[in-house]
């Protein structure tokens, strides 16, 4: 049995469900397949999905914030009375060990974006989250070297960031696409990318059915390479599925509030979790970004005892008084990251009725609001509201590598 559609996107994650919201309410009739049993099982059940825009570039600075945006305006965006997810606005505090000049430099620059920004000094730090310890002298985990604390002189704030809970939001835009005309298939493995030529024509399932369409697009995530190979797309872009670890621990109510911690001082970041009685943390340093993931469907979930026990002790630096003790837990998941640039690439491959949407390298959830926009606005040539501004061509296939201040999550 074959089915019709003008778009087919592989993959119902985060990307994959933003992609199909804004295709269908642009009026694009679209269906979304994915060979999972239900939303988030790849690389979003996983995500920190943080909401930040402190970027190198201006222009994903804009695209986070309006992923920022939407998710503070969930329910108008999906069109949803009811919804799953939203932003928790506690704001997030960037502990980098730079210089004032620094960070007001680079306030200045998201201000210009139209995003809230600010200059905390260590005093202020300490009156909005007083367990969280203004140190900015980097601890030796080994014990060896004596640690003396020393105030940092400025920390960068965005006080309307925040976090949202990814589940939620990829089941939201799933039930969005629905309302809005659009199809969503799980259970959905595609085994053959069809072809009439050299012009791509649809994709075949391993259930037997076929889907006939214009355009089939790869949000396939760590799967990507998979359904490149199958197009025939030549990617000389280096996208590698890629082991990120995450650990939880119980957060006491006596220690007041925590924000989003941006933790480079500490190689760490951590937020609030489970309505703030857990907290996530997780590292933010290029070394923990490089166990390269042979098989997205075999590898370990849990995270290593080395891992736990190093980014624990730097949060416990970090928050002084909490107490060492409480269950610990954790999880495993993937990144897709181009070694490039750490950027992802988005649109047409070269291959006539093939795009891709691929290698977002752990900014995957900030930034899919934005990508589905930009894509839709490129194949429907209209914009409607919460539309971005950033065009689609700014992560060209064909582009030159991205400058950015670091090749990690932070860039």
């Amino acid at each position: 049995m074959t089915t019709t559609a003008d778009v087919v996107v592989v993959g119902a994650g985060i990307i994959g469900s933003s992609i199909a919201y804004q295709l269908s309410r642009h009026g694009i009739r679209v269906i979304a397949v994915d060979k999972g049993e239900g939303p988030a099982e790849g690389s979003t059940g996983a995500s920190s999905s943080i909401c930040r825009c402190r970027y190198t570039n201006p222009e994903v600075v804009r695209l986070a914030f309006y992923g920022q945006e939407a998710l503070g305006n969930w329910s108008e965006f999906t069109g949803l009375a009811e919804t799953r997810s939203d932003i928790h606005r506690v704001g997030v505090l960037w502990m980098m060990g730079e210089t004032r000049e620094k960070v007001e430099r680079d306030v200045t620059r998201l201000l210009s974006q139209g995003v809230d920004a600010e200059t905390l000094g260590p005093d202020d730090v300490t009156r909005l989250f007083p367990a969280v310890t203004n140190c900015a002298e980097p601890f030796d985990l080994t014990g060896e070297v004596e640690h003396v604390c020393r105030p940092g002189e400025a920390f960068l704030y965005e006080p309307r960031g925040g976090y949202a809970d990814p589940v939620g939001a990829n089941q939201d835009l799933i039930d969005a696409t629905r309302a809005s005309g659009g199809e969503i298939r799980f259970k959905a493995r595609v085994v053959e990318v069809l072809r009439d030529g050299e012009r791509v024509t649809g994709i075949k399932l391993a259930d037997g059915t076929s889907i006939s369409a214009g355009l089939v697009i790869n949000a396939a995530g760590p799967w990507c390479n998979m359904l490149n190979s199958m197009a025939g797309a030549d990617i000389r872009w280096a996208l590698t599925p890629t082991r990120i670890q995450t650990i939880y621990r119980p957060w006491p109510e006596e220690l007041g509030p925590l924000p989003v911690g941006m933790d480079a001082i500490m190689g760490m970041y951590f937020r609030p979790e489970s309505a703030g009685q857990q907290i996530m943390v997780g590292s933010v340093t290029a070394e923990d970004e490089q166990e390269i993931v042979a098989d997205p469907d075999n590898f370990k979930r849990a995270p290593d005892a080395d891992f736990t026990q190093m980014k624990m002790a730097a949060f416990h630096h970090r928050i002084p008084s909490l107490e060492p003790r409480g269950q610990l837990t954790g999880i495993a998941g993937l990144y897709t990251i181009n070694r490039e640039d750490v950027h992802p690439i988005v649109g047409p491959t070269g291959i006539d009725g093939f795009w891709v949407a691929n290698g977002f390298s752990g900014h995957g959830f900030k930034l899919a609001p934005a990508i589905g926009s930009m894509i839709a606005q490129a194949i429907s040539g209209e914009q409607s509201g919460f539309d971005t501004d950033v065009p689609m061509d700014f992560f060209a296939i064909d582009r030159e590598p991205i400058d950015v201040d670091v090749k990690s999550v932070l860039a």
